[in-house]
């Protein structure tokens, strides 16, 4: 009987450490191929950090999501995909589907925000 109960605390704690980090934003720039974000986000877990270009801006994902490819700008070399939008109340959203171990993320108000996914 323990021993189960052993392996759903462990999936527990597994789950829980997934990310916690900071996402911030620069302004919106542009060039030939029009409007964009360069989103940054740090893993306070790992020390890592990650960038990726979000074509349009939190602008043009407030009514869908949006993809983005993140790179690792650390050591390392990890890259993942990712969705993002805002949402109508001004919170910022993140679905990391699966990367880095985690989930679904957000943080409401201005960049840049701590939050944990």
């Amino acid at each position: 009987m323990q021993f189960p109960l052993f392996l759903t605390a462990a999936a527990l704690v597994g789950q829980a450490s997934a990310f916690y980090g900071q996402m911030s934003a620069s302004a919106y720039e542009a060039n030939e191929g029009g409007v964009f974000q360069i989103i940054y986000l740090t893993d306070y877990n790992s020390g890592s950090t990650y960038s990726g270009t979000l074509y349009g801006g939190f602008n043009s994902c407030a009514s869908s999501e949006c993809s983005i490819d993140f790179y690792e700008t650390s050591a390392g070399g990890y890259e993942f995909g990712a969705l993002m939008w805002r949402t109508s109340d001004g919170c910022h959203n993140i679905d990391f589907e699966g990367a880095l171990d985690a989930g679904h993320g957000y943080c409401c108000g201005s960049l840049p925000c701590d939050f944990s996914a």
